[in-house]
C-alpha cells in the first residue's frame, strides 16, 4: 500500500490551463484555488535525498513552477486571495484545450504509477547504470529489477571477478 494519496483528476473540467507560479510556491497557489472552490491540478513526484546518513523525502512538483487550474476557475472566481494571484506570473492558455485536458488525465494516471516514473528517470531492468553513491560509488552495472515502493533499484555489478546483485536507493545511481 502506498503512503502518497492518490491523485484526483477533476475529468469535468474542459478549460485547463497554466498558471505559471513564481519560484517554490506551486503547492501554496494550488491549495489556495482549490480553497476558493477552483479546480485544480498539481502533479507530484516524491523524490528522496540522502545527507549525512539521515533519508528524507518529500512530494515536489513534477513541473517546476507551473499549476494546472481551470481558467475560469481561476480568473472568475473572486474568492482567490489577492496574495495568490501575486504568485501567477502568467495564465499560459492552450491552443487546443482538449490536447491538454487528455495529456493531463494521462499524466494524472501515470503519476499514480510509481514504477512508470522510476523507469523514466531511473531505467528499465537491462539498462546500464553507474553508481553515483554510497560504498559503491564509481562502479558501473545493470538494472536487474525495479523496487517503486522502497525507491531502489536491484543492480548486478561484476567486483573481483563475481557477479553480485546489490539493492541500491534509485538516488544513488545515473544512467551510464
Amino acid at each position: 500500500m502506498s503512503s502518497k494519496p492518490e491523485i484526483a483528476f477533476p475529468v469535468h473540467i474542459r478549460d485547463w490551463s497554466a498558471l505559471r507560479t513564481s519560484a517554490r510556491w506551486e503547492k501554496k497557489v494550488a491549495d489556495q484555488v482549490a480553497r476558493a472552490g477552483g479546480a485544480v491540478f498539481l502533479p507530484t513526484v516524491r523524490r528522496v535525498t540522502a545527507y549525512r546518513g539521515k533519508r528524507r523525502s518529500a512530494d515536489v512538483p513534477l513541473f517546476s513552477g507551473y499549476v494546472f487550474a481551470s481558467a475560469s476557475g481561476f480568473l472568475d472566481n473572486p474568492a482567490i486571495p489577492h496574495s495568490c494571484r501575486g504568485k501567477v506570473a502568467q495564465i499560459l492558455r492552450p491552443t487546443d484545450p482538449d490536447h491538454l485536458r487528455t495529456e493531463l488525465l494521462q499524466l494524472a494516471g501515470l503519476v499514480t504509477d510509481r514504477k512508470l516514473i522510476q523507469e523514466r528517470v531511473v531505467g528499465q531492468p537491462g539498462d546500464r547504470i553507474r553508481v553515483v553513491g554510497g560504498p559503491m560509488t564509481g562502479n558501473e552495472g545493470t538494472i536487474v529489477r525495479l523496487k517503486p515502493n522502497k525507491y531502489a533499484v536491484v543492480v548486478e555489478v561484476s567486483l573481483i571477478g563475481v557477479r553480485l546483485e546489490v539493492e541500491l536507493a534509485d538516488s544513488m545511481i545515473t544512467r551510464a
